[in-house]
């Protein structure tokens, strides 16, 4: 926000400390003004914006009372405008992030700069680290919700600078990841960013994985066709990587960013590992990533890579001393009285086992007259239900 603005189409500067404006000759101005919507292009920044970079200009637009009361003041259509200002409010927490990155790089042994500005005023970088061969690597420690079309912009902007950008953000509505390698952390604060706790990386960073084709997806992830039933590799999320060593690692250059696309075609950003990279991309190449690789299962179904030799023995038959365990004794030729868990007055039923029975062409039963493919104990058609029934009652009438 500020309190001096240029109007561009009548050409002036305005005060909008004084009820005048400044200028005594335009009445009315601000009631004018504040009556309708002030679009792009009408009133410019004269701040840092104006001075820095003429032929980019922040445009704003007014907020105060329309009848002149109370305070006046002029405000940016795009609020990431403020950075560009000296005196632009900066959070305590982004202040933090800024340090952390810039320590942990500096430790490394790499060279920082805070606040790096280019030539054109057009970009204010907030760590810029220069890592090994020449990387100029781009740390924007976001904060704050910003518009895409802003993302875009400032992406642009660092890549025609030469840098390579690398946001991070604890704020979930931060849309960052289809436009720049990205990692996101929980919701933090200074105090817990500036004591040194881990900064634990929630997204934006994949581990390789290899598994074999069809078992996630239902097509072929090298051909887009239908499982091939070869091993593959896929990318998984990273879990327990703390910030520092991704910041430390992408300045290094063992932690780089691998652009991919969605389903929608939209570009997706990664940071993997370089090893990691070369496997992946020459997978889906159509190379095979590592020869000899067999999956192994360990805690948690995790499938890792394991080299062997080739073994042409045949180990079937081999008595390997694997026995199952008994199962519950049972006489096969007695019927089995089972409570089906009726009424309270309610008797049980009798179950035949009938697994060893002889069984047939379907023919009527000989209780109920429908067809039976079953036969009882004494070779004649009948459902197994049907003489459950039949027993059932015989007893009952023995008993009662």
């Amino acid at each position: 926000m500020a309190e001096a603005v240029r109007h561009v189409r009548l050409g002036i500067d305005l005060n909008l400390s004084r009820a005048d404006l400044g200028h005594p000759d335009q009445p009315g101005l601000w009631q004018e003004m504040r009556s309708r919507t002030i679009h792009s292009g009408e009133l410019r920044c004269m701040g840092a914006c104006y001075t820095r970079n003429p032929d980019c200009p922040e445009w704003m637009y007014l907020k105060g009372n329309p009848d002149g009361t109370g305070s006046r003041q002029a405000v940016h259509l795009n609020p990431s405008a403020a950075r560009n200002h000296p005196d632009a409010i900066e959070s305590d927490k982004h202040k933090a992030l800024k340090e952390r990155v810039a320590t942990v790089s500096e430790r490394a042994g790499f060279s920082v700069e805070v606040e790096a500005r280019s030539s054109t005023g057009k970009r204010v970088t907030d760590v810029l680290v220069r890592g090994e061969g020449g990387l100029l690597l781009g740390h924007e420690l976001q904060v704050s919700k910003l518009s895409i079309p802003t993302i875009k912009k400032r992406v642009r902007i660092a890549r025609e600078d030469g840098l390579m950008p690398m946001w991070t953000t604890d704020n979930p509505a931060v849309q960052i990841e289809h436009r720049v390698a990205w990692a996101t952390i929980p919701t933090t604060n200074a105090g817990w960013v500036r004591t040194g706790n881990e900064l634990l990386v929630s997204g934006g960073v994949r581990d390789a994985d290899i598994d074999l084709c069809g078992r996630r997806d239902l097509f072929c992830p090298a051909t887009r066709k239908r499982p091939c039933g070869k091993l593959h590799v896929y990318l998984i999320a990273t879990r327990g990587l703390n910030l520092d060593k991704l910041v430390v690692g992408a300045a290094a250059g063992e932690w780089r960013s691998l652009e991919e696309t969605d389903s929608r075609g939209r570009p997706m950003y990664y940071w993997v590992t370089a090893e990691d990279m070369e496997r992946y991309l020459n997978d889906r190449s159509g190379r095979r990533p590592v020869p000899n690789i067999e999956l192994d299962p360990g805690q948690g179904d995790v499938v890792t890579m394991k080299p062997r030799e080739l073994d042409l023995d045949c180990n079937y038959g081999v008595d390997t001393g694997h026995r199952r365990p008994a199962g519950v004794p049972r006489d096969p030729r007695g019927a089995v009285v089972v409570d089906l868990g009726g009424s309270a007055g309610k008797k049980p039923g009798i179950i035949f086992n009938w697994n060893k029975h002889a069984a047939g062409d379907r023919q009527p039963c000989r209780l109920c007259g429908s067809g039976a493919f079953t036969r009882d104990q004494n070779g004649i058609p009948c459902h197994k239900t049907c003489a459950e029934d039949e027993a059932t009652e015989r007893a009952a009438k023995l008993g009662g």
